[in-house]
C-alpha cells in the first residue's frame, strides 16, 4: 500500500459526506459528486500502487525518505553525505601506488573515493587512451624539476 495519497483522499471524502446536508440537488452539484467521486477512485488506485511516488526527476521510483526535501532516499543520502571531490593534482599514479600498499580503504580516505575509482579506471584503459606521463627522471624526489 502507497499511504501517500491518503490524506488527500480523507479530504475529498470530507467533500462528498458535506453534499447530503445541501437541500436542493442540481445537476451542476451532480457534476461536482461525480467530478469529486472520480478523484475518489483515482486516489485509491494510486493508494493500491505497490510503489510510493516522490518528487524526484532524477530517480522517478527510488525508494522514499521521508526527510529529504524532494521525497527520495538516493538524494537524501548524497545531500547527507556529498562525496569528496578528486583533487585538482590528482595524480592517478601516486594513488595506485597508495592502492597497492596500503588498500582500499586507505586510499579512499586519503584520496577520496572519486579519485581512487578514477584512478582505477585509467589503469584498466587501454595505453593508448591513458593520460601522457613525464619522462623519467624529469622531476627530483622533492617535485623540482632539473
Amino acid at each position: 500500500m502507497n499511504p501517500d495519497p491518503l490524506p488527500l483522499l480523507a479530504e475529498c471524502l470530507r467533500k462528498l459526506g458535506g453534499y447530503p446536508d445541501r437541500y436542493e440537488v442540481t445537476n451542476p452539484m451532480l457534476a461536482e459528486i461525480a467530478a469529486e467521486l472520480d478523484e475518489a477512485r483515482s486516489l485509491v488506485a494510486i493508494a493500491r500502487s505497490r510503489q510510493r511516488t516522490n518528487r524526484c526527476l532524477k530517480h522517478p521510483g527510488s525508494p522514499v525518505d521521508p526527510d529529504a526535501a524532494n521525497g527520495c532516499l538516493f538524494c537524501g543520502n548524497e545531500r547527507r553525505r556529498p562525496a569528496r571531490a578528486v583533487p585538482a593534482d590528482f595524480a592517478p599514479g601516486e594513488v595506485l601506488r597508495f592502492l597497492a600498499e596500503h588498500g582500499q580503504e586507505a586510499a579512499a580516505q586519503e584520496f577520496g573515493a572519486q579519485a581512487v575509482a578514477k584512478a582505477l579506471a585509467l589503469r584498466a584503459r587501454h595505453p593508448s587512451t591513458q593520460q601522457p606521463q613525464p619522462p623519467a627522471g624529469a622531476h627530483d624526489d622533492d617535485g623540482e624539476t632539473r
